[in-house]
């Protein structure tokens, strides 16, 4: 009986991706441009660029772990599944597939978010608001930017300020911050004044307005910066972690990743672009030294790596998952 083949991780190797099984081979040779991350509810987002008739555009679709994969031409764009259900773009409006891969939401939002906790963000009329599973309406459009429910509260922008909301679409914290984050173990960053600081779920003051900008919480730290340095502190706004990396992330399974030579021009963004990446301990100590061009947070006990136009994955000591050399 042939043995069939499980994808079990995308693979980069000189620019493309492919997928490999748990044996560590390759049972999808190398063609796409871009794949998600990991798989996802039984899916990988695949993209590859195609030249039809005299044009040459994006083709989006999706791969099971058996390899089988759809491609679908009159996708703008394909987002991986949440809740069972995966953001699509059609001729510019945005709407949703089960894991049929079957329209269940028609496309007429002019933007979306995922779905989390049975509710997705839609842009109606250049506000937003939340939908359900079955596409209705729960909390009218009338943001003017609205973020997912973490924790039961929502990041929502009104006249410029940010505040919370519940799901009845009720401020439980009004909007008088000039940005914040998603709650994470209890806590947000905000900005007031250019400082960011820490508060409850009530509103309340917990960590002072001392830092240059701020991360959530996780694993009980939450990465900060000042002066252009990132560290950490603990919920009580101790710096556990002094501030001396280029830009640091949150941690995941015990490590967080870190960079050390990217440019200050670029810090603001989620993934700045130069230097090398690392990951480092909750002790602040170094664990895996920074030599890779990007990472990935850990997941189930390893991340992946890239190094120029090629991907690997390591474990939590910084061992290399496969070897490609063979």
């Amino acid at each position: 009986m042939v043995q069939k083949k499980e994808l079990f991780l995308p693979i980069l190797i000189d620019g493309k991706y492919g997928f490999i099984n748990k044996n560590k081979n390759i049972v999808v040779k190398p063609k796409f441009k871009y794949v998600s991350d990991r798989f996802k509810e039984g899916y990988c987002v695949i993209t590859y660029i195609k030249k039809i008739r005299k044009s040459v555009r994006w083709v989006f679709g999706y791969i099971d772990k058996s390899g089988h994969n759809n491609i679908f031409l009159h996708l703008d764009s394909a987002s991986e599944f949440n809740d069972g259900l995966a953001r699509i773009k059609v001729n510019g409006k945005y709407g949703y597939i089960d894991k049929s891969l079957d329209i269940v939401i028609n496309p007429i939002f002019e933007s979306s978010s995922n779905f989390k906790d049975g509710l997705a963000g839609v842009r109606i009329n250049k506000k937003w608001g939340f939908i359900n599973r079955s596409g209705n309406i729960v909390i009218k459009p009338k943001y003017t930017y609205a973020n997912l429910f973490f924790e039961e509260l929502s990041l929502v922008e009104s006249k410029n300020k940010y505040g919370y909301i519940n799901k009845n679409g009720e401020f439980i914290i009004e909007p008088k911050y000039d940005i914040g984050t998603d709650f994470s173990q209890g806590l947000a960053a905000v900005r007031r004044n250019d400082k960011w600081g820490y508060i409850d779920k009530f509103g309340n003051i917990v960590i002072d307005f001392v830092f240059d900008r701020a991360k959530p919480f996780c694993e009980g730290l939450a990465a900060i910066c000042i002066d252009e340095k990132w560290g950490y502190i603990d919920k009580t706004g101790c710096i556990v972690i002094d501030p001396i990396f280029d830009y640091a992330c949150n941690f995941k399974e015990g490590l967080a990743k870190f960079n050390i030579g990217s440019s200050s021009l670029t810090r603001g963004i989620s993934n700045p672009k130069g230097g090398m990446w690392g990951f480092l301990n909750q002790s602040g100590n170094i664990q895996i030294i920074p030599m890779f061009d990007a990472i990935s947070d850990f997941k189930d006990g390893y991340a992946q790596v890239i190094q120029g136009n090629n991907s690997n994955y390591i474990d939590n000591q910084g061992k290399l998952f496969f070897d490609f050399s063979n």
